[in-house]
């Protein structure tokens, strides 16, 4: 592949640890993803340790298998779990830890699953890293490298003593794991640019990183809390680095336009721009309540035509039971602005099936979306739907799920009643978000079961028929406890043991305060 680097290493020892940095998807998804980028970046930067990027589609390497001390897996989605057990069996190496004896390599995994809820996945891995990559690559493989000539249970021993590494097999009763949460007073940007990937040539950088609006319902805010966000000199010197490579460029963070100096960075691109030079500029989210004329004027002059914002529901009762900090008033007004800067197109995000929904606020939604389709005649509006999952840390890991059948009622109806008013609606799998809503809240009894699915294909009608076959024997319970139930505020959680700034605590009294809303 034609790859461009923009950063050099300064290893000054000669290797001693072969390191895999795997990706579970192909070349080209893997290359668009910044986190995982950044990581490999992290461990190639430090001496001793020779790196390699391996993928799905990988058919040789360079790095020989039989040389390879670690292989960490970036682990984003659920289903991110089908893609490791691809690259294991490729390579013809045990699923479980437990079978791996010291001839094979240490298998981590880092990322928003497993720091959130890593039991349905624990006993793949020798050691998990919880929270932010940045606080303890550098000790991680520092220590891998001084314990390389010690048994594999010495060395995960001496691993669990970093603060934010889970190390599954030594788990007891008492077991607490703390995720770690990094300072970004450097940016995060695209270490390698190449053609091939998904958003070919294009130059990410991460202003901010967390959300401060703290949806009952969303994994990031909790992810990344507290709210931090890169310096405006940082920020600026990112740009100037990426556009010496390419016009390209994408300012990521789950609410950028929450940062304090957003207007004087999209100032600075305005007026790149103004000066003549071509520029394509995207971002990753637009704060519906709070969007200034600066940020669309910079997004409009860079090519942008549509944009996108996550309402989730269409009421302002349902917002707030979700703790949406978010009014009609507040959609209309970023309407009105992208109107006046030209834009043709708006694309909402919504969920169904949140707690306390009623077909009252489908309407909503739908006459929402009339009113200004009436009101700004032209302007396209493409309402995206998928349906509610419980995730772990969250508020709303407490809550009920609708079984499939309303929940695929519900799709069907929001299809119609924007049908009545011209507006084609997308809908998501409710099967495949009853799945995610399982292993979201599953503990360790799932992995026979996750592995059998592979092994059957890991289509719908797998994910059905082995849970219907390992439930026969006795060896799990009826899925819907995990995906659907309403689980007791006191209930013992798989996931109980990582600790979080907002405690357990925080979360029933933020659960029950948001229930209460709707009495």
């Amino acid at each position: 592949m034609s790859e461009v680097y923009l950063y050099s290493t300064n290893k000054t020892k000669e290797t001693q640890l072969n390191v895999w940095c795997a990706f579970p998807a192909v070349y080209n998804f893997g290359m668009s993803a910044l986190g995982f980028l950044a990581v490999a970046k992290y461990i190639d930067n430090i001496d001793g340790v020779r790196t390699e990027r391996i993928f799905t589609d990988t058919e040789k390497t360079y790095i020989r298998k039989e040389d390879v001390d670690v292989i960490t897996f970036s682990f984003s989605f659920e289903m991110d779990y089908l893609g490791i057990l691809n690259i294991l069996k490729k390579n013809n190496i045990p699923f479980l830890a437990k079978d791996r004896d010291e001839t094979y390599p240490l298998i981590c995994a880092g990322g928003p699953v497993v720091t959130a809820n890593p039991e349905p996945f624990a006993e793949l891995f020798d050691f998990i890293t919880i929270g932010d990559a940045e606080p303890n690559t550098q000790q991680i493989y520092e220590c891998l490298i001084s314990n390389k000539e010690k048994s594999k249970i010495e060395k995960l021993k001496a691993l669990s003593e970093i603060e934010g590494v889970y190390v599954p097999a030594l788990k007891d009763e008492n077991y607490k794991a703390k995720k770690v949460t990094a300072c970004i007073d450097t940016c995060v940007s695209t270490p390698i640019l190449t053609e091939q990937s998904f958003f070919s040539n294009t130059f990410i950088i991460e202003v901010e990183r967390g959300c401060p609006q703290n949806c009952a319902f969303c994994l990031t805010s909790v992810l990344n809390t507290p709210v931090r966000f890169c310096p405006y000199e940082e920020v600026i010197e990112q740009i100037e680095l990426g556009l010496k490579y390419t016009n390209k460029l994408a300012l990521l963070g789950a609410l950028i336009c929450s940062h304090p100096r957003i207007d004087d960075i999209c100032q600075y691109i305005i007026d790149k721009v103004d000066a003549g030079m071509p520029l394509e500029v995207t971002v990753s989210s637009l704060r519906a309540d709070y969007v200034s004329d600066t940020v669309l004027e910079m997004l409009h002059k860079c090519g942008q035509k549509t944009a996108t914002i996550a309402i989730e529901a269409g009421s302002d009762r349902l917002r707030k039971v979700i703790n949406k900090h978010l009014t009609k008033e507040d959609i209309f007004s970023i309407v009105d602005k992208m109107v006046k800067h030209g834009f043709t197109g708006l694309k909402m995000y919504g969920i169904l099936g949140l707690p306390t929904e009623t077909y009252e606020d489908l309407d909503a939604f739908v006459d929402l979306c009339n009113e200004i389709k009436q009101k700004y005649k032209g302007f396209v509006l493409t309402p995206s739907f998928s349906t509610f999952v419980q995730k772990a840390h969250t508020p709303f890991q407490f809550a009920k799920r609708e079984d499939t059948k309303s929940l695929e009622k519900k799709n069907e109806y929001i299809k119609k009643e924007f049908a009545k008013i011209g507006i084609k609606a997308r809908t998501g799998s409710v099967k495949w978000d009853y799945i995610q809503a399982l292993i979201s809240r599953g503990d360790r009894k799932l992995l026979p079961y996750l592995i059998e699915v592979f092994n059957q294909g890991a289509n719908l009608g797998a994910f059905k028929s082995v849970y219907k076959d390992f439930e026969e024997h006795g060896l799990l319970k009826n899925s819907d406890e995990y995906a659907l139930n309403e689980y007791n505020l006191d209930e013992t959680l798989a996931w109980d043991f990582i600790e979080f700034p907002r405690k357990k605590e925080f979360l029933q009294k933020e659960y029950t305060r948001l229930m209460n809303l709707n009495a």
